[in-house]
């Protein structure tokens, strides 16, 4: 077995090409697999720990349906779409984000998110032009910690704090990603 220099770069991926000279190149790391978990086709250092960041919201609303908060509030597909999926802060999905909140009794104040300008242009302008500020409901995760929040509110749980890693939000969803990923995630580093 080669031993791998975990220091070393990884590979350049993608070259971009302006007048046949080289403008920008793009180093990474990736794995393909197939059905029963087996590498095929690999390059860069795969073994490396990444955060998934947003990749792993839909993996993250599964607390949401396994608890039986979506059935418990008829959540539509639209909800469980913003529980799965980063948003640009559109005036939908901050509408839709507020109301699904105010559904379960709570206010924007709720969301620990942060607030972020959202990230569409055109919404990101029109707050400007208004001389508002942006809150969290434009941060691209406000659907996913609306899901966050119901489960708690469904499960009788106090929602202030849900974002500490010991609240029983975040270990039900820590299950989740563990039970899906097969990842030791108690040892695992936390960004």
């Amino acid at each position: 077995m080669t031993k791998v220099d975990e220091r070393a770069a990884p590979p350049v991926l993608v070259e971009v090409l302006r007048g046949g000279v080289v403008e920008s190149s793009h180093r990474g790391s990736f794995a393909v697999v197939d059905a029963a978990g087996r590498v095929v086709a690999s390059a860069g250092r795969i073994e490396a720990p990444v955060f998934p960041r947003s990749a792993v919201k839909p993996l993250q609303a599964l607390p949401l349906v396994e608890s039986g908060a979506a059935d418990a509030l008829s959540l539509s597909q639209r909800e469980i779409a913003l529980a799965c999926a980063s948003h640009r802060g559109e005036p939908a999905h901050v509408d839709a984000v507020r109301s699904w909140l105010a559904a379960v009794g709570l206010g924007v104040e709720a969301l620990e998110c942060g607030a972020h300008p959202p990230i569409g242009a055109d919404a990101a302008a029109a707050l400007v032009r208004q001389g508002k500020a942006p809150s969290p409901l434009h941060n691209n995760c406000s659907g996913k910690h609306a899901s966050f929040l119901c489960t708690a509110v469904h499960l009788g749980e106090d929602t202030s704090d849900y974002v500490r890693a010991e609240h029983p939000v975040q270990r039900r969803v820590t299950a989740a990603l563990a039970e899906m990923t097969g990842a030791d995630l108690v040892a695992a580093p936390c960004g």
